[in-house]
């Protein structure tokens, strides 16, 4: 959080073309210093509690509200927010995106302060086999010698099976479930028993997003028409350059994996419906730093609907040189300021920030609220509070909720409730970090008397 109305000042003015939106978005607040005052701080720092916020700026909840209603109002400040340029523009979608699901369901916030049983209305689930044919030294799944679902003693009761899947996700929609995230504990798409996975829970009206390789994906079998029920796919490319991918994966040249993954990506946008959006991920490290807009122009030429530039999120490969962050930020500068194309640019919120020279927030909470905006089932049945800790990688027993295996997941979550998770994991991913803050906030807020309808986002 930015103490002073100095400090955010200096923050939101840090990068040019930034500061350029921030003048715009305040302009209008020329003439009222206690809001003005207050919007720069809340820009410079989106989920400061507004009393917090009203110390912060010097002003009083009566300003803060005032500059809540302006953010809600000003297409200028939804400019700002919504720009390349701003390195809070992922956290503020997450915060509108909980201030509508809490509408929805009006008494969630009550029943999370007082520790009641409450299920997310996004699970993320693991139905791999555990195991995964690429060997990419940044993913958070690792399957080598050392760090293993045996290892780390998550593999006891054994994997879950099709059918356990398929009841576990007939009662995530009993329990009002909206959305299902298909990633992590290896490569999905290896299970055999995916497509009536994925086609079950299409039937039963969830909305499906699948992250994978894309290697295993074969036009005209079974798993590619339960593929084209989803609601989007994000497929893992790396690099725009054959030697550089196979690098990255592990992969063999021989295997031409590249231009296997390139052409699955081009059969399901040939043949997807309306409502399936297909994207690329890339996550920079040491051997394709110098390749975001070779990349760029890669996911554009193959028609994606988008393109994540992340770095490495969880830090698990060594960190980039100066110089090789320098490269990045040149690249990323020119990529922000070309004009849009058919393919969306999305630069996640710490990338942003090292564009612009700014800090890195990593700004922790007190207790960690992942399991409330997006709990985890790992291949063998876990319940876990966030994607990280269902991984092998960064496993612990002492995060475990339960096991679906042997209960149905609303036992474990009842059964859970009232354990406090501490935030203080030595590695935590971005999205958890803002989650918590956002979940955080807007809880305080409610004690403070500000409501889900007087927040600043939209």
């Amino acid at each position: 959080m930015y103490a002073t109305v100095d400090a955010a000042y200096r923050f939101l003015y840090a990068n040019a073309e930034l500061g350029k939106l921030c003048t715009q978005a305040v302009s209008a607040l020329s003439a009222d210093e206690a809001v003005r005052a207050a919007l720069l701080c809340h820009l410079a720092a989106p989920s400061t509690p507004a009393q917090q916020l009203a110390s912060a700026s010097g002003t009083d909840l009566d300003a803060v509200r005032a500059t809540y209603h302006h953010c809600r109002t000003s297409q200028l400040v939804s400019q700002l927010i919504g720009s390349s340029f701003y390195p809070h523009r992922l956290r503020c979608a997450f915060a509108a995106a909980t201030v509508q699901e809490w509408q929805r369901v009006p008494d969630r916030p009550m029943r999370i302060q007082a520790r009641e049983p409450v299920l997310s209305e996004t699970v993320e689930i693991h139905p791999t086999r555990g195991t995964c044919n690429y060997r990419c030294a940044m993913c958070l799944w690792s399957d080598q010698k050392i760090l293993t679902y045996a290892t780390k003693q998550l593999d006891s009761a054994g994997l879950m099976t099709g059918s356990e899947w398929c009841r576990v996700l007939a009662e995530l929609h009993d329990q009002g479930v909206r959305r299902l995230v298909v990633s992590g504990g290896g490569e999905a798409l290896l299970n055999p028993q995916l497509p009536a996975i994925i086609t079950l829970a299409a039937d039963l009206g969830l909305q499906i997003h699948i992250y994978t390789t894309g290697f295993n994906i074969r036009p005209g079998t079974a798993l590619f028409s339960a593929l084209l029920r989803t609601n989007r796919i994000r497929l893992s490319i790396h690099s725009p350059e054959p030697a550089t991918y196979d690098c990255i994966a592990g992969t063999r040249p021989r295997q031409q994996a590249l231009m296997r993954v390139r052409r699955n990506l081009a059969a399901i946008l040939a043949e997807r419906g309306e409502s399936l959006k297909v994207g690329i991920g890339f996550v920079i490290q040491s051997c394709n730093y110098q390749q975001l807009e070779m990349m760029v122009d890669f996911a554009e030429d193959a028609g994606a609907d988008w393109l994540d530039l992340r770095k490495d999120e969880v830090e698990v490969t060594e960190g980039l040189s100066g110089d090789q962050v320098a490269t990045v930020r040149d690249q990323l500068h020119r990529i922000r300021l070309r004009p849009p194309a058919r393919t969306r640019i999305d630069i996640g919120d710490e990338l942003v920030a090292i564009a612009n020279g700014q800090t890195l927030d990593r700004t922790r909470s007190t207790e960690c609220l992942a399991r409330y905006f997006r709990p985890t089932i790992g291949a063998y049945g876990h319940l876990t509070p966030c994607d990280l800790k269902a991984e092998p990688r960064f496993s612990d027993t002492g995060f475990n909720l339960g096991s679906v295996k042997k209960s149905k997941i609303i036992d474990v979550v009842s059964a859970s409730s009232g354990r406090r998770i501490p935030d203080e994991c030595a590695q935590c991913m971005p999205s958890s970090r803002t989650g918590n803050l956002i979940v955080h906030k807007l809880l305080t807020d409610l004690q403070t008397g500000v409501g889900l309808d007087e927040q600043p986002f939209v």
